[in-house]
């Protein structure tokens, strides 16, 4: 992936995008513009049906995604709301492209969708309504210091 990686340095243990974290997936999200990309290969220890990625950890990843969504626009956020649909199983490793964009913003919220792509087939989507985080200024400045901004 290239672009900016948008994954905190002071969160580096959380489940979903903490890159210390040696029981979390370890998601790497960089920026595209203003869209927030990452890719997962799901592990045999992440299936949930046979053979399958586990649909909670797709839950994960699309909840993840929508914070990511608004750090491309600028706010960091908590989600409030979300929804996801699996159109197909995923095989453990198997590729999974995923992509989050804000598609409404209000000044103390926002609402984005977030595609997951497998050999460019729609294997899941989402969408939510994030919260912008009251400490977002000390969040973003600790982003800031990090890139030498």
């Amino acid at each position: 992936m290239s672009g900016e990686l948008l994954n905190p340095a002071t969160f580096t243990h959380c489940f979903v995008c903490g890159l210390d974290n040696p029981r979390g997936l370890r998601l790497r999200i960089h920026r595209d513009g203003d869209t927030a990309v990452a890719r997962h290969v799901p592990l045999p220890s992440e299936i949930g049906y046979p053979d399958r990625f586990h649909g909670g950890l797709v839950g994960l990843l699309v909840d993840e995604m929508l914070v990511y969504a608004g750090v491309c626009v600028g706010v960091w956020s908590m989600t409030a709301r979300v929804s996801y649909r699996l159109r197909e199983g995923i095989p453990p490793g198997t590729p999974i492209d995923i992509r989050a964009e804000v598609t409404r913003m209000r000044p103390r919220a926002f609402v984005a969708v977030v595609a997951l792509r497998c050999d460019g087939r729609l294997v899941a989507e989402g969408e939510g309504t994030c919260v912008v985080r009251d400490d977002a200024s000390e969040i973003i400045a600790l982003h800031n210091d990090r890139e030498g901004v």
